[in-house]
């Protein structure tokens, strides 16, 4: 049971995640944002934070000293997804050797995959192959400052709308106590953890099994069992 409450945070409701970052990352583009330069955009943030119940010392701590990354808005216009045919993102993302780890993580986690099938209704296999693709087992959760690369894409006006009430959540997220914003780490577009979870589908869906207060999904498996970063 100590391995379920270690890996429960990143390996539930995996096909809800699935079809969450699909409906997310398909929007139709925004109209630019009206043209403001990007410190006085991130007091804007702030401000909307406070308004929407986030304590200003949070908002003003998440938000002090953070910069546009050229890197994301780059990264954002050449999503694999949409720049490679389905058999070369399978190759790429599905590789022999994945589907290999895949199957010593299934046999590895079984009372734990069967203690989530149990409760929730997922089946094993889909949970470690949505893992698998997103992080390759845990092993690359993202390196970007969250906070960081959804005030760049709020900013960047393309999806405004959308990146602005993930970074709310992101900072519901600190707020909360679940992660200091300098440990928040993940993709580019702001999913985290060993499933990737967005601050929305966070906030949804993980959940503190452990006891500690805590939502971890980033460092609770590595520290338990090893298989996280």
């Amino acid at each position: 049971m100590a391995q379920v409450r270690a890996l429960r945070a990143f390996l539930t409701a995996g096909a809800v995640m699935l079809g969450s970052s699909l409906g997310g990352f398909g929007a139709w583009a925004q109209a630019p944002a009206p043209a403001k330069d990007f410190p006085a955009f991130l007091q804007d943030l702030e401000a909307d934070a406070v308004s929407r119940g986030i304590r200003a010392e949070t908002a003003r701590s998440a938000l002090d000293g953070i910069e546009h990354i050229d890197r994301v808005i780059e990264l954002d216009r050449k999503q694999p997804e949409f720049t490679f045919t389905l058999q070369e993102y399978l190759a790429r993302v599905v590789s022999p050797q994945k589907v290999e780890k895949g199957r010593r993580m299934l046999a590895e986690n079984r009372e734990v995959l069967a203690e989530i099938e149990r409760r929730y209704g997922v089946q094993p296999k889909y949970v470690v192959a949505l893992w698998g693709i997103e992080t390759d087992y845990g092993r690359i959760t993202g390196g970007f400052h969250v906070i960081s690369a959804l005030a760049t894409l709020a900013y960047d006006g393309r999806r405004s709308s959308y990146f602005r009430g993930e970074l709310m959540d992101a900072l519901k997220i600190v707020d909360a106590g679940h992660i200091q914003p300098d440990a928040m780490l993940g993709s580019w577009a702001g999913a985290m953890g060993q499933c990737q979870f967005m601050p929305s589908s966070f906030l949804k869906f993980a959940e503190d099994w452990n006891g500690d207060g805590r939502r971890d999904i980033w460092g609770t498996p590595g520290r338990r069992i090893g298989l996280g970063r």
